[in-house]
């Protein structure tokens, strides 16, 4: 799906106050006619590709995105922007990194726990790991996100694994 789009922002007190584009309701449609999955990787002007999902307001389809989104582009609200959607084919809906993939597989108690959480908290204890920057950070934190829900039976008490990540 190739398409412009026009960067928008939604009133205060609204699904919140960062920016997104609409897709047009064809589109949508016919990727909707191809998958059931709503998670996408969405470039943007040729130059920037992330992982989104797509949300639905009313009879609306869009994508929010944020600041440094915006920063990184060079645009603001009201730009148009180019719009590459594709349908993510990935096993969690964003890419993992190669130490947590490795740590689940040595963990094969912690992955099955891991892998029983809903797609949506897997994406985000995920995103957790990707934005640490050291290896052997990565490493050290994934270990906990596993032993934190060996401790907690399965279950993601995010309060508590920040104290695990505290203590590690």
């Amino acid at each position: 799906m190739l398409f412009q789009a026009e960067i928008l922002s939604f009133g205060e007190n609204n699904l919140g106050y960062g920016p997104y584009f609409v897709i047009p309701t064809d589109l949508v449609e016919a990727h909707l006619k191809t998958t059931t999955t709503k998670r996408v990787k969405c470039t943007l002007n040729n130059s920037l590709t992330i992982d989104r999902a797509i949300s639905k307001k009313d009879t609306m389809y869009y994508i929010l995105i944020n600041q440094p989104i915006l920063k990184t582009l060079g645009v603001s609200f009201g730009d148009t922007i180019e719009v590459q959607l594709i349908a993510d084919a990935s096993k969690y809906g964003v890419e993992i990194t190669d130490e947590m993939t490795e740590v689940l597989y040595q963990d094969p108690e912690g992955s099955t726990l891991f892998h029983k959480l809903t797609p949506g908290k897997q994406r985000s204890l995920i995103l957790l790991i990707n934005k640490i920057k050291s290896t052997q950070l990565r490493i050290e934190k994934s270990f906990v996100i596993l032993e934190h829900l060996k401790k907690q039976n399965g279950k993601l008490d995010f309060e508590q694994l920040n104290e695990d990540f505290k203590k590690a």
